[in-house]
């Protein structure tokens, strides 16, 4: 074989084997930020917990007020509530399906700050259409929400920075889109049929409080 061809070939190799490993780094680099990104998303917000605050089992509800989709998987997850007493739910909102959600978003965010979020929150998901912004702040307004507060408050770059943080969380976590999930340690990818079944969603808890009791063992 020519010299000129063995180095060319040596090149190829050294090449491919170069690619294969930074292909290994970046696919371990992703799943390692994901399991990162699940994991901090179910940190407590205070204002924006329902469920039972002291839990010990942690679901995450990543919504937006103005996806169809996002008050079926609620009206799952509160009947779950009912029998899963033991169950603490963070919301997150996010801002994507349209113009209107990303401030409505906001306007949640910021009643948060007046203790209004959650009661916001089931106002809205128990509507029977999707609501646009002037109907949050007519909702608002009569749950006692200050609106002109609540506007100015939405405004805020810390409510900006959580939107963004949320939005990072269902991107990095390897979500297709919302209504999304994050239930213990793991996400539950959603499809029609599951989101709209109690059963399925009860399961997936039962096996997350396993998963917990066999991490514990592992660390005694």
């Amino acid at each position: 074989m020519p010299k000129a061809l063995k180095i060319f070939l040596r090149v190829i190799f050294i090449t491919l084997g170069i690619i294969v490993i930074g292909m290994g780094s970046i696919t371990a680099y992703i799943a390692w930020d994901s399991k990162r990104a699940v994991k901090e998303a179910a940190i407590d917000i205070s204002s924006q917990v329902t469920g039972n605050p002291d839990g010990k089992m942690t679901i995450v509800e990543f919504v937006d007020y103005r996806c169809h989709y996002c008050p079926i998987l609620n009206a799952t997850l509160d009947e779950a509530l009912q029998f899963e007493k033991d169950v603490k739910v963070v919301i997150r909102p996010v801002g994507w399906v349209d113009e209107q959600s990303k401030p409505i978003a906001s306007f949640l965010i910021a009643s948060g700050k007046q203790g209004k979020y959650v009661e916001l929150h089931k106002k809205l998901m128990d509507l029977p259409s999707l609501p646009d912004y002037e109907t949050v702040k007519t909702i608002a307004g009569s749950l006692g929400i200050d609106v002109a507060k609540a506007e100015e408050d939405a405004k805020g770059k810390d409510v900006e920075a959580q939107i963004e943080e949320n939005q990072g969380y269902v991107m990095r976590s390897g979500f297709p889109g919302i209504p999304a999930l994050i239930i213990g340690d793991r996400q539950f990818f959603l499809n029609e049929e599951n989101m709209k079944s109690v059963n399925a969603l009860r399961m997936e808890i039962s096996d997350a409080y396993d998963r917990k009791a066999e991490q514990q063992k592992q660390t005694d």
